[in-house]
């Protein structure tokens, strides 16, 4: 196997300053570097082969590294924050995206540039055992997350919510604040905090993921229901889901079914060889050039 050497990702967390809650440092990078001694998360003054920007639009480091270069984008965020996408990533050499709509998008805006889709994958030793069967009829329904996204997604499933008289919980960085039906449901509020959000994830008898075709929401990663299912809670999208989801089978049998996909597809080692062949198509394509 050709020697990649190290290569160093820089975190969102990191390049904006401010240590909050990142679901995507946390597994793309945290994973990353837990599972393969080749990828580490960066350390300031350290030489790396490579460089992995996490989200990172530090323009003045892309300039200086000569190494192989990686934007990988987790969100549309140029749509908000008016970043420069064409340049910033004009000087990478590669991108990649969590998701296959945003894969999709950039390859649009970048149609000569090595865009691969880096699906959000778990590493298994940041999870706690997976849950003991379910049994009984479903009671506990919880959504986490950052919670302007529940604004944009929740209100989508009160009427299932309601009709089964379902007790809701809400672990996100901020109690819904919004006033509409959610709150008429007087929701359990949880900050979340990663060293216990696994195991309060786990208390809850379906996991709430609603989607969005918006602008903004359908370019973000399916790493909640994966996340889900790996804590051995089934997930509802739609409010057909938690009515099929009230019966204990259904929910084992949606859990069981999905941990061959995780263990097979959503493997963080999956990951860690993707990079691998894009950092080796880079060399190649630089040698060529």
């Amino acid at each position: 196997m050709e020697n990649i050497g190290i290569t160093g990702m820089i975190p969102f967390v990191y390049f904006s300053g401010v240590q909050k809650l990142s679901g995507s440092t946390f597994i793309r990078v945290d994973g990353l570097a837990a599972s393969d001694p080749r990828f580490e998360k960066w350390i300031h003054g350290k030489k790396y082969d490579n460089l992995i920007f996490q989200k990172a639009y530090w323009v003045e480091m892309m300039e200086m590294f000569d190494g192989p270069k990686i934007l990988d984008i987790c969100d549309p965020d140029w749509v908000n924050d008016q970043l420069d996408i064409i340049e910033i990533s004009n000087l990478v050499d590669a991108i990649t995206c969590s998701s296959e709509e945003l894969t999709n998008l950039m390859k649009i805006y970048f149609p000569e540039k090595l865009v691969v889709h880096v699906p959000d994958r778990l590493n298994s030793i940041f999870f706690p055992q997976k849950r003991e069967k379910h049994s009984g009829k479903a009671k506990n329904v919880t959504w986490f997350g950052f919670i302007n996204n529940a604004h944009e997604t929740l209100d989508q499933l009160l009427p299932a919510i309601k009709e089964n008289n379902l007790n809701l919980r809400i672990i996100a960085n901020e109690p819904y604040s919004k006033e509409d039906g959610v709150l008429d449901l007087n929701p359990e509020f949880i900050k979340y905090d990663q060293r216990y959000a696994y195991k309060q994830i786990q208390e809850a008898d379906i996991v709430l993921n609603p989607r969005s075709d918006r602008a903004f929401f359908k370019y973000k990663s399916n790493n909640k229901t994966l996340i889900s299912w790996k804590l051995g809670v089934p997930v509802a999208i739609t409010n057909d889901d938690i009515i099929k989801l009230m019966d204990a089978k259904e929910r084992n049998a949606q859990v069981l079914e999905k941990q061959e996909i995780l263990e097979k597809e959503y493997n963080i080692s999956k990951s860690a060889q993707q990079y691998y062949e894009i950092i080796k198509e880079i060399r190649r394509n630089k040698a060529i050039g």
